[in-house]
C-alpha cells in the first residue's frame, strides 16, 4: 500500500503538535526513560545478534566437521578393525586439522582408553586424572555432541573450546569419541573487539551459570553469576530463558545494569550483553536536558517516520529487483549473486556441483501464432514443471527470454545427467493448453560439471551455454555435456 502525500503531511503535522505539548513535561525522567527504553528495544538486541552470528561462525562449522568424522567410515572401520594402524589415524586426524584449521583433532577409544591425536598416542585417559574427567563425564551424557572448555594437554596446556562428539556402530554400541579444538582466544578476541566498540560488556556462561567465554581470562570457568553480588538476584532467571533475546535489569555496588540475555540452544549457553546505565545516565544528567531541545526532539521523531517509510520502500525495491515478475524465480543479478555464495560453500567442502542451461525449443513460434500472453503461460508452466524436478537445495533463475539456468549441488556427472533426463521428458510428456488446442514442447540442455575448487564461475557458465548451442544443433529436446 503507498503513502499518499496528505497522509504523510499529516502524520508529520501531528508529530509537530504532540512534540509542542509535550515540551513543556520534558524533564531528567524523560531523558532516562529514553535512555533505558533504547538500550532494551534497539542497543543490547542488536549487540547481541551481532555477537551470536559471530559465536555461530566460530563454533557451527566445528560441530559440523565433528559430526561429519563420528559419522565418518573411515573412522568406524578402523576402530571396530581393533585399532590396528597407529599411522592411518594419525594421518587422518592430521588431515582434518590442517584442512579446516583446528588447533587440535582427536579420537579417545571406548575399547583400550587411547587418546590418539594427529601425533600418535597422547596419553591413556583414566577416571583418576583430573584432565579425563571430561570424557567419562560426557559418555554418561544423554547427549550426541558437547562442547567443553579444558587446557589442551597436546598442545602445552592451550584453553581450547572441544566438540566432543561420541562415535557409535549403527547398533548404537559407543566406539568412543571423537572431535576438535578450537583456540578460545579467538573468540574471546572478537568479544573483545566488540567490547570496544559498543562499549559494552559480553561474556557467555554455560546453563548452571559458569562463565565460559569472556575477554577477561581469569573469569573463564572460576567466576559464576549465581555467586556474583547484583546480578545473582536476577540468575534464575537468565538460566532459564528459552527466548531469543530477553533484557534484565539488576543493581550492583556499581549502580544499574541492564543486560539482554540470548539462548544459544546448539551449545546449551547463554550470550549476556551488559550495558552500565550510570554512566549512559550520568552523560545524560549533564548534557542531554541541555540539548535536548524541542528542534531536536521533533527532529528524531520525523527521522523515525521517514526511516520506516524508507525501510518498507526500500524493502519493496529489493523483492522487485531480486525476481523475474512473470515466473517468480530468480533474475539474473540475484541468480548470479547466490550462486557465488554457493560456489564459495562448494570450495570449502570439496563437494561437486552442476550448472544446467536450458532453453524452450521453438518457443518463439508460440509467441507469433498464439500471442505473449499464450506465450507467457506456457512458459510458467514449464518452469513450474522443471522446479517439480528439481531438489529444495537446487537453485533455479531465468536468464533470459525462454532460456534458464540452474545449480545443482552436490550431484555427481550421473545424478546430473539423470535429472536433465527427466526434465526433458517431463516437459515433452506434457500437452500445453491454448484455448481448444493442445500443444508439446521440449527443451535442450546444456550442463557443465562444476568439480571443487572452482576459481572462474562466469567461465561454467560459458561452457553450460556453449553445451545448449551444441544441443540444439543436434535436433533440439537434447541433452549435452560440455566438455
Amino acid at each position: 500500500m503507498k503513502f499518499k502525500q496528505s497522509h504523510l503531511i499529516s502524520i508529520v503535522f501531528v508529530i509537530l503538535v504532540l512534540g509542542f505539548i509535550i515540551t513543556s513535561y520534558l524533564s531528567y525522567s524523560v531523558t532516562k526513560n529514553y535512555i533505558l527504553e533504547s538500550a532494551e528495544t534497539e542497543t543490547l538486541p542488536l549487540i547481541s545478534d551481532n555477537i551470536y552470528s559471530e559465536i555461530k561462525e566460530d563454533l557451527i562449522d566445528p560441530v559440523n566437521i565433528s559430526s561429519l568424522m563420528a559419522n565418518d567410515a573411515f573412522l568406524i572401520s578402523w576402530v571396530t578393525s581393533g585399532e590396528k594402524d597407529l599411522a592411518k589415524i594419525q594421518e587422518y586426524l592430521g588431515l582434518i586439522g590442517r584442512k579446516y584449521g583446528f588447533t587440535s583433532t582427536f579420537f579417545v577409544s571406548e575399547k583400550t582408553h587411547h587418546y590418539y591425536y594427529s601425533d600418535g598416542i597422547l596419553k591413556t585417559i583414566s577416571e583418576d586424572d583430573a584432565h579425563d574427567v571430561w570424557y567419562f563425564d560426557f559418555i554418561k551424557m544423554d547427549k550426541m555432541v558437547d562442547l567443553d572448555i579444558d587446557n589442551d594437554e597436546a598442545k602445552n596446556g592451550l584453553l581450547t573450546v572441544f566438540i566432543n562428539h561420541r562415535l557409535e556402530k549403527e547398533d548404537g554400541t559407543l566406539l568412543g569419541v571423537t572431535g576438535v579444538g578450537l583456540q578460545l582466544t579467538e573468540i574471546a578476541e572478537h568479544l573483545s573487539h566488540y567490547e570496544d566498540l559498543y562499549h559494552h560488556k559480553i561474556y557467555i556462561v554455560d546453563q548452571t551459570g559458569l562463565i565460559q567465554i569472556d575477554s577477561e581470562r581469569n573469569r573463564i570457568e572460576t567466576v559464576n553469576i549465581t555467586e556474583l553480588y547484583g546480578i545473582r538476584d536476577v540468575s534464575r532467571e537468565i538460566l532459564s530463558a528459552d527466548k531469543e533475546v530477553i533484557i534484565v535489569e539488576y543493581r550492583d555496588e556499581k549502580g544499574l545494569k541492564t543486560i539482554s540475555v540470548r539462548y544459544i540452544p546448539e551449545f546449551d549457553w547463554y550470550l549476556i550483553v551488559e550495558k552500565d546505565q550510570e554512566s549512559s545516565l550520568a552523560g545524560a544528567k549533564s548534557s542531554m536536558v541541555r540539548n535536548f531541545i524541542i528542534g531536536g526532539f521533533i527532529a528524531l521523531l520525523i527521522s523515525l517516520v521517514i526511516n520506516g517509510i524508507m525501510k518498507r520502500y526500500n524493502k519493496r525495491l529489493e523483492q522487485q529487483a531480486t525476481s523475474d515478475d512473470l515466473t517468480q524465480l530468480l533474475n539474473r543479478r540475484a541468480f548470479m549473486e547466490n550462486l557465488t555464495r554457493e560456489v564459495s560453500s562448494q570450495n570449502r567442502y570439496g563437494y561437486s556441483s552442476a550448472i544446467m542451461m536450458i532453453d524452450v525449443d521453438d518457443f518463439k513460434s508460440i509467441n507469433d501464432h498464439f500471442g505473449h500472453i499464450a506465450g507467457d503461460t506456457i512458459l510458467v508452466e514449464i518452469v513450474n514443471l522443471i522446479k517439480e524436478t528439481l531438489r529444495s537445495s537446487d537453485l533455479m533463475g531465468r536468464w533470459g527470454g525462454d532460456e534458464f539456468i540452474v545449480y545443482l549441488t552436490q550431484v555427481d556427472h550421473e545424478k546430473a545427467e539423470l535429472i536433465a533426463e527427466r526434465i526433458c521428458e517431463k516437459v515433452e510428456q506434457t500437452e500445453f493448453s491454448i484455448g481448444n488446442l493442445q500443444i508439446n514442447r521440449t527443451v535442450s540442455i546444456g550442463i557443465s560439471f562444476l568439480d571443487p575448487l572452482i576459481i572462474d564461475v562466469d567461465d561454467e557458465i560459458s561452457r553450460a551455454d556453449d553445451a545448449l548451442m551444441k544441443s540444439k544443433k543436434r535436433g533440439k529436446n537434447h541433452i549435452e555435456i560440455a566438455k
